[in-house]
């Protein structure tokens, strides 16, 4: 039986086009996005809800928590603000991702070791009111230890170095990935990837041992400038296949 692999899509960047004029647009729609890559065969839309809003604004979580037709993943910091903003929202997931205001974009994974007394009591308050949770962390077995020790029911692997490397040291990447993978699998946790996966880099990220899930966004969304999200998103979902 072959494995399946769930399909999560990033809608940030959809929103990083409205905020452009400081959202004064009403253009794009969220709530459309979302159906526009469900209809192409997303099961999960993944939103970013980062402390300086720079895409995905608050209305948004709001809009997406009561009308997404399929789970919402709700990547956010751990901090005490994110957290009672998803307890109040209750989206299906929370995926934890580190965050300084200066990134580009999410750099590398959250040190869940460092922080593993705050990160296990924020578990547990959305844990007790259904909500799941993923840490998003580099292939590290000490992160992984600490993501199961924090009570998390899935870890998100970074694939963002994996991705930019080659020759020797992609190969030394994907090696770590495949550890933690299945180091994750062994102590009882869902395996997750994401980050700068693209048509290309899907059919081998495919291969990952007991991969469920992946969470593809910013390719998806300049895929979607030539193709169509719909097709876009279709098209992902066969190589996944």
């Amino acid at each position: 039986m072959k494995k399946k692999i769930r399909l999560g899509v990033n809608i940030d960047h959809a929103a990083t086009l409205r905020q452009v004029r400081g959202g004064t647009t009403p253009y794009p729609d969220i709530l459309n996005i979302a159906n526009l890559a469900i209809q192409g065969g997303a099961e999960q839309i993944t939103i970013h809800l980062r402390e300086d809003r720079r895409h995905i604004q608050t209305k948004d979580l709001v809009i997406l928590a009561k009308k997404c037709s399929v789970p919402l993943n709700l990547e956010m910091a751990s901090t005490d603000e994110m957290v009672r903003l998803a307890r109040k929202y209750k989206p299906d997931w929370v995926c934890m991702v580190p965050e300084k205001r200066q990134e580009l974009t999410t750099e590398g994974g959250l040190d869940v070791y460092k922080g593993l007394r705050k990160i296990s009591l924020q578990v547990e308050r959305l844990q007790m009111i259904g909500i799941e949770v993923s840490m998003f962390i580099e292939p590290n077995p000490i992160q992984i230890q600490a993501s199961f020790d924090s009570g998390a029911d899935a870890v998100e692997l970074h694939t963002g170095k994996w991705v930019r490397l080659r020759g020797r040291a992609r190969k030394y990447e994907w090696n770590r990935l495949i550890n933690a993978a299945e180091m994750a699998h062994q102590l009882g946790m869902s395996v997750h990837a994401g980050h700068g996966l693209d048509y290309q880099t899907a059919k081998e990220i495919k291969k990952l041992p007991y991969l469920q899930e992946v969470n593809i966004g910013h390719s998806l969304i300049c895929y979607s400038l030539e193709e169509g999200l719909c097709s876009s998103v279709r098209r992902m979902k066969s190589i996944l296949r």
